[in-house]
């Protein structure tokens, strides 16, 4: 008798407990089942990866050795940054590339934008042409600026020759004094529309009235331009700029299409390291340890933009 009436008494917070719950579903259920899929997705195509690379980077795993997959800790980072003559090389080239792409990318960028952010003719049809190297493939850009570049029948050289700049032909992607500036330019061209974009839908959301009002006030253009419009694109510019950052880092096609990382390792960064250890030479293990170490610099370098650049963005 005590028992049922024990039961009885815990009934009531059961129910509720229950009721609690078969609530919370009704009101939020149908929201989890739609995110379901993109939780999913990521723990399977993110995290998993993520995780299995820096399991990887910890042993002795290549194809093509002979030697069975074991465990060696730390030995792939010190053959990285102690014995492998090349890395310290690629990592100071990956952040030649990624900076001055970026810095590239902007100081096209801004006057584009301000270009087409003036009431010129057939605006709409400059802007549509300027989405052009964005929205093509990263592999046919390369393709296309590796036969620009080219030595012997190459476009630039062609019209270098013909404005009398040159008397011969120059290697462009063979000369490793030339072949930065010529990757610098291709990426910068693929690059400098999205911050144009960018910048165009900043300079939409200025008020024009507080610009005719500092010219009214006696403001040169230099003067209307770094006292109101630069600093209000300051939140815009800080995001595209790290958006850039990112996306320079890994973008590994476009070197890959014109250089293949060469001559020798001089034009070869993280991504395509990685890229020949792993899939040319099949070596997993230190594969994984560039693929790991690439990320950790990544989010160093993006912590300190954010130190540098993300302070009074308001």
């Amino acid at each position: 008798m005590s028992d049922i009436l024990r039961l009885d008494r815990q009934d009531p917070p059961l129910n509720r407990q229950r009721g609690r719950v078969s609530a919370f579903f009704r009101e939020f259920g149908f929201g989890y089942f739609l995110l379901a899929p993109v939780v999913l997705y990521i723990v399977v195509f993110q995290f998993y990866p993520l995780v299995e690379t820096i399991r990887l980077s910890l042993y002795d795993y290549s194809l093509i050795s002979g030697r069975d997959m074991s465990f060696n800790g730390f030995g792939n980072y010190k053959e990285l940054l102690v014995n492998d003559g090349a890395f310290w090389q690629i990592f100071w080239n990956s952040f030649i590339w990624v900076l001055g792409s970026t810095a590239l990318q902007f100081a096209i960028a801004i006057p584009a934008a301000i270009i087409l952010f003036s009431k010129i003719r057939f605006r709409g049809l400059w802007r549509g042409l300027m989405m052009v190297p964005w929205v093509s493939p990263v592999v046919i850009i390369g393709i296309v600026w590796k036969w620009i570049y080219d030595g012997h029948y190459g476009l630039f050289n062609h019209y270098l020759k013909m404005f009398h700049l040159i008397s011969e032909n120059i290697v462009w992607l063979g000369d490793e004094q030339l072949v930065w500036p010529a990757l610098l330019l291709t990426s910068a061209w693929k690059g400098f529309p999205y911050i144009t974009l960018m910048m165009l839908s900043g300079l939409t959301g200025i008020s024009q009235e507080m610009i005719e009002a500092a010219h009214m006030d006696g403001a040169s253009a230099w003067q209307r331009f770094t006292r109101i419009t630069l600093p209000m694109l300051k939140p815009i510019m800080y995001v595209t700029g790290l958006v850039s950052i990112v996306s320079s880092w890994t973008k590994f096609e476009m070197i890959w299409a014109l250089t293949n990382g060469g001559p020798g390792y001089s034009t070869s960064i993280l991504p395509t390291y990685l890229y020949t250890n792993s899939f040319v030479y099949f070596d997993l293990g230190k594969g994984s340890a560039i693929a790991t170490l690439s990320m950790a610099i990544v989010l160093i370098l993006v912590g300190i933009y954010s130190r540098l650049f993300g302070r009074n963005l308001e």
